[in-house]
């Protein structure tokens, strides 16, 4: 018995509408196809939600006028203070940095703050973040004399001075971080 095959041609042009078929049957139902469940419902308002943030920040117009900065005229770097800012919550424009001082070595020290002041003996600008971290604790009162050098009121506790420490490497963390 011999089979009667259509020539290749034809074979193809039918399952080609074939095709055709099944894609427009399969569209058709699936248009026909609403999701009504709780879950999707509320998926699909926070999709409209965030389309229309989108939209709107898109058409945002940034003003012309320019946001006037404040002055830092504390001495501190702008990226220690604003890190210092952040990590302690408060504001440090009381600060006042007084470098090359000579005030350090009358307490045989490379650096102190007393109050907002905090004096560096030439060359020791890398112990700044450290005694930022000392005007910190001692505006939030947490600070008191625990022996005396040359006449000056000392605080020489040893976990005051390891948090002034850790409190310094972190406000110089945030800033290279970018927070």
């Amino acid at each position: 018995m011999k089979a009667v095959v259509a020539p290749v041609t034809e074979q193809k042009e039918s399952i080609n509408s074939a095709n055709v078929r099944q894609q427009k049957h399969n569209s058709s139902l699936t248009s026909n196809f609403v999701d009504n469940r709780q879950q999707t419902t509320a998926l699909s308002q926070l999709q409209k939600i965030a389309n229309n943030r989108i939209q709107n920040k898109a058409s945002f117009q940034p003003s012309n006028t320019p946001i006037q900065k404040k002055e830092n005229k504390t001495g501190l770097p702008d990226n220690l203070k604003s890190g210092m800012e952040n990590l302690s919550g408060m504001s440090l424009e009381h600060v006042n940095v007084h470098y090359n001082s000579s005030k350090p070595a009358t307490v045989q020290a490379h650096a102190y703050a007393q109050g907002s002041d905090i004096h560096l003996a030439s060359g020791q600008e890398k112990h700044l973040p450290h005694e930022l971290g000392h005007v910190v604790q001692q505006a939030q009162g947490r600070v008191q004399p625990t022996t005396s050098v040359s006449g000056m009121a000392v605080n020489d506790n040893a976990g005051l001075e390891s948090e002034a420490s850790t409190m310094g490497n972190k406000a110089l963390q945030k800033v290279q971080q970018g927070i």
